[in-house]
C-alpha cells in the first residue's frame, strides 16, 4: 500500500469532516437525547471507518467522494435519532449542514487546482486540507450565527404538515451540490466557471434558506392572527353563551314568582290543619322544582367572567367540581382577547382531563389575582396520566409536536415579560402564569 496516497487522502477526509459533524450537534447541544459527547464518539469512529475507505478507494484509482456519500445515510439516521424534535424539522436544518460543507470543498479545490496545481494532483493533499481548513476558519462563524439563527425559527414553528414536505427544499439543493462535485476532473475544476457555479449555489442556498425562514414568520404571523380571530369569536359565543342564559334565568324566575302566590296558599293550609310533616314534604318537592342557580359571577372582569362561566356549565354538566377565586378588577391594561385566549386555553385542557378521569371526583381550582402592576392565574386540576415533555415544552395528546394551547399561554406570557410554568405531580396539573402591565 502506497501510504504517500493513502495517509493524506484520509487524513484529508477525517479532518474536514471532524468540524461538520460539531457544526450540525452544537447548536443542539440543549435537545440532544444523550450527552453530546455519547453521540459524537460513535459518529468519529464511523467517520475514521469512512476516511480509512475513501482512502483506500484515492489509492485503487476511485472517487473518493461517491465512496464518501455512501455513509451519509448513517448520519442522517443518526442525527434523526439523537435531536429530540419533528424529525422532518432536523432533515431541514441538517442538510444546511451538508450543502454548506459540500460548497466550502468545491471551492477548495477549485483554489488548490488554481494556485496549487502540480502533475497527478488528486486533491487530498496536505496543501488541500489546509486550504479547506483556512476556508472553514474564516466562513464557520458567520454559518453558526445563520445556522443558530434558523434553528430558533425552525424550532418555533409547529407546523407537522407543512415540514413533511420543505425538507425537500435543502434536499433539492443537497442533490444539485452533489452533481457538481461528485467530479473533480482537473480541467473543470480550474474553470472559474466551476468557482462561479459554487458560489452561485452558495448564494442560492442563503437565499432559498433566508427566503424560507421569512416565510416561516409570515405562517407564525399568520397563525398569531387566526387564533385571535378564533379568540373574538369565542369570546363572542360566550357573550351570546351568557345573554341566553340570563333570558332563560328570568323567565325561569317569572314563571317561579307567578306559582309563589299558589303555593303560599298550599303551605297556609297545611299549618292551618297542623299538618307540620305534610308542610315539610310539599316544602321539599317545592325546592326541588325550583330553578337552578346557574348565573353566578366569578370576576367583575368579563373575559375572566365569561371564560369562567362557560366552563362552569360544562364542569356542572360532567360532575367536575369546579372552584374560582379571581380578586382581579374590572378594567386591567391586559388585552381581553389575550386574556381570554389565555385562561380559555387553560380552563380547556383541565376539562379535557378532567372528562377521562372516571375512578375518583375530579375538579378544577382557579386562583387570580391583581397586585401592583402584576397579574398571577393559577389553574390546577385532576390529570391521570402524566403528560409528556419536550425540552420544557408540553406534547400535544392530540396531534404530532407541541401543545397549541399550552404555547398560546406561553406566548401571552411572553408578550407581558412574564412566565408560564406547567408542573405535575401527584395526579395534579398545575398552570402558573405571571403577566406584568
Amino acid at each position: 500500500m502506497d501510504m504517500n496516497i493513502f495517509l493524506p487522502a484520509a487524513v484529508n477526509s477525517l479532518v474536514l469532516s471532524i468540524p461538520s459533524h460539531l457544526m450540525a450537534y452544537y447548536p443542539f447541544r440543549d435537545r440532544l437525547r444523550v450527552a453530546l459527547w455519547k453521540i459524537l464518539l460513535p459518529v468519529c469512529l464511523i467517520q475514521l471507518a469512512q476516511s480509512l475507505f475513501y482512502g483506500y478507494t484515492i489509492l485503487q484509482g476511485g472517487n473518493g467522494q461517491m465512496a464518501a456519500y455512501g455513509f451519509a445515510p448513517i448520519y442522517i439516521a443518526i442525527y434523526l435519532l439523537s435531536v429530540r424534535d419533528d424529525r422532518f424539522k432536523v432533515l431541514f436544518l441538517y442538510l444546511f449542514v451538508t450543502d454548506y460543507t459540500m460548497i466550502l470543498r468545491g471551492t477548495a479545490v477549485f483554489l488548490e487546482a488554481r494556485f496549487f496545481y502540480q502533475p497527478g494532483i488528486d486533491f487530498t493533499s496536505g496543501t488541500s486540507t489546509l486550504l479547506n481548513l483556512v476556508l472553514l476558519a474564516v466562513s464557520a462563524p458567520f454559518m453558526l450565527r445563520f445556522f443558530s439563527n434558523a434553528r430558533e425559527k425552525v424550532l418555533s414553528m409547529d407546523e407537522p404538515v407543512f415540514w413533511r414536505t420543505a425538507w425537500m427544499v435543502p434536499a433539492c439543493m443537497t442533490v444539485i451540490v452533489m452533481i457538481f462535485t461528485a467530479s473533480f476532473e482537473i480541467e473543470r475544476v480550474r474553470s472559474f466557471y466551476f468557482l462561479f457555479a459554487r458560489v452561485l449555489l452558495l448564494l442560492s442556498m442563503f437565499v432559498v434558506y433566508s427566503n424560507l425562514l421569512d416565510a416561516l414568520d409570515g405562517i407564525r404571523s399568520q397563525a398569531a392572527l387566526k387564533e385571535q380571530a378564533v379568540v373574538q369569536e369565542q369570546l363572542l359565543n360566550l357573550q351570546q353563551t351568557q345573554y341566553e342564559q340570563l333570558l332563560q334565568h328570568s323567565g325561569e324566575v317569572t314563571a317561579a314568582r307567578h306559582d309563589l302566590r299558589q303555593h303560599l296558599e298550599m303551605m297556609r293550609a297545611y299549618l292551618e290543619q297542623k299538618d307540620i310533616d305534610g308542610a315539610l314534604t310539599y316544602l321539599d318537592a317545592y325546592a326541588k322544582k325550583l330553578p337552578a342557580d346557574i348565573h353566578q359571577t366569578f370576576s367583575h372582569n368579563f373575559a375572566l367572567n365569561a371564560v369562567c362561566t362557560n366552563c362552569a356549565e360544562q364542569a356542572r354538566q360532567y360532575n367536575i367540581d369546579f372552584d374560582v377565586r379571581l380578586s382581579v378588577p374590572e378594567r386591567l391594561p391586559i388585552s381581553e382577547p389575550e386574556l381570554c385566549a389565555l385562561l380559555g386555553n387553560l380552563l380547556k385542557n383541565a376539562l379535557e382531563a378532567c372528562r377521562k378521569i372516571h375512578q375518583t371526583a375530579p375538579f378544577i381550582l382557579v386562583r387570580g389575582r391583581w397586585k401592583k402592576g402584576h397579574l398571577v392565574l393559577v389553574v390546577d386540576n385532576s390529570c391521570e396520566q402524566e403528560p409528556k415533555w419536550d425540552n420544557n415544552r408540553l406534547l400535544s395528546t392530540k396531534h404530532d409536536g407541541y401543545g397549541i394551547g399550552t404555547w398560546v399561554v406561553q406566548e401571552t406570557a411572553e408578550r407581558y415579560n412574564g412566565i408560564a410554568e406547567f408542573t405535575y405531580r401527584d395526579g395534579v396539573f398545575s398552570a402558573s402564569v405571571l403577566l406584568f402591565a
